[in-house]
């Protein structure tokens, strides 16, 4: 989920976030490839930046912050566009939350899924979810919840659950 808060627009403010889409995209080749190198048998699934609200993220931003927090959905996109061609290139899945959440739309389409034009809303993460569980059943099968006993692949669910153990 790199790229949502590297994705902001640049400029001249005191918290700004902005990383060139250049340095942005090495930065995400450069992570891959280190978890690559420490643990080579692990698959990676890389996710774009949701889509944006910006009349919701500026309303958020002036009520809580006084301030902006420049952003656009056109920028979000581009960088999204960063992460599936690194994905592409270096052999990782995707799911690209934004087009999942209707980003390529009009914002009607996904302003529900965003809580206050930037954060995923429930309705936004159970988008999410699904999108990620597809990609997992569809590129790493193996890692997928078994539907009945009789699968051969997938993770059975009958263990005990991560409260349980600890």
């Amino acid at each position: 989920f790199f790229g949502a808060n590297d994705a902001s627009l640049p400029g001249e403010r005191e918290h700004n976030q902005h990383v060139p889409i250049e340095e942005y995209e090495q930065n995400l080749r450069t992570i891959v490839t280190d978890i690559g190198h420490k643990l080579k048998e692990t698959p990676i699934i890389l996710i774009t930046p949701p889509p944006l609200d910006e009349h919701a993220w500026d309303k958020y931003c002036r009520e809580e912050f006084d301030d902006l927090s420049p952003r656009s959905n056109e920028q979000s996109k581009l960088y999204g566009e960063r992460v599936k061609l690194v994905a592409k290139e270096m052999g990782c899945s995707i799911v690209d939350s934004f087009s999942l959440l209707g980003g390529n739309g009009d914002v009607s389409a996904y302003e529900k899924s965003l809580e206050d034009g930037l954060h995923l809303s429930a309705k936004g993460n159970q988008l999410l979810y699904d999108g990620l569980m597809d990609v997992i059943k569809r590129d790493l099968p193996e890692l997928a919840p078994k539907v009945t006993e009789d699968d051969l692949t997938g993770i059975a669910l009958e263990g005990a659950l991560w409260k349980e153990l600890c």
